[in-house]
């Protein structure tokens, strides 16, 4: 599935050459097996057990990234946009995680106590120290590749026959679910927005945040399918 099959025109935009800029990582983010395995229902319940912990940990930093950037915007109407766009995606989530912690029996004192993988880890501080460092444009860059490729990766599945008693059927509607595609479409229409105003270097910077934020999304499922701790 390429970008233009998910029904926004980013022909010529910036997003559009970013999103071909992460082409092989896409090729390698849709055959993982946590994804293949997940899709057909065959996941291993301490995998996703796993990683549903390790998600619930990462969006709540991923939130507050999202109040930084929001904060950083250059108006009142893309703060709204902003805004509204990464509600409709936090409670979409928020919805799909209530649900799951209870189906696999995972309590609040679970995720509270539950420590961070390295690739969480490492990806959240890498989003918090660039919305925190780096501008509007920049910051809203890096942030971007969570909306998307959850997108695209839920629709892909979603338009596969149905697995009748997949028990991970929630997740694949959550990620397909039109709330969801609509927060993506915006946040990419925003950053093109941003692009647009953005200086050459700024643009430049804006790729590489892109491209690494993408990189970190391959791992933080890689991870979770090795069950990743921190070694010592």
């Amino acid at each position: 599935m390429d970008a233009s099959s998910q029904s926004t025109d980013t022909t010529g935009s910036f997003t559009a050459a970013a999103w071909d800029r992460i082409a092989p990582i896409m090729a390698e983010i849709e055959v993982l097996p946590l994804l293949t395995r997940l899709s057909d229902g065959t996941l291993p319940p301490e995998v996703f057990r796993h990683y549903i912990l390790q998600d619930a940990l990462y969006l709540k930093h991923y939130a507050r990234c999202l109040a930084i950037v929001a904060a950083k915007a250059p108006d009142n109407a893309q703060v709204l946009r902003f805004l509204g766009s990464a509600q409709k995606a936090i409670t979409v989530e928020q919805g799909l995680h209530a649900g799951f912690l209870t189906q696999f029996g995972i309590s609040s004192d679970d995720v509270t106590s539950a420590e961070p993988s390295p690739a969480c880890f490492a990806y959240t501080n890498f989003l918090l120290a660039t919305a925190y460092h780096s501008s509007y444009a920049v910051a809203l860059s890096a942030i971007l590749p969570c909306f998307w490729i959850y997108w695209h990766v839920g629709e892909a599945i979603k338009n596969r026959p149905a697995i009748a008693g997949n028990a991970f059927q929630a997740w694949i509607n959550t990620y397909g679910d039109p709330q969801f595609a609509a927060g993506a479409r915006e946040v990419i229409a925003l950053t093109d927005i941003a692009a647009r105003a953005a200086s050459p270097v700024e643009r430049a910077q804006m790729t590489d945040v892109f491209v690494r934020a993408s990189q970190y999304e391959w791992m933080f499922w890689d991870s979770a399918w090795r069950l990743e701790t921190w070694p010592v």
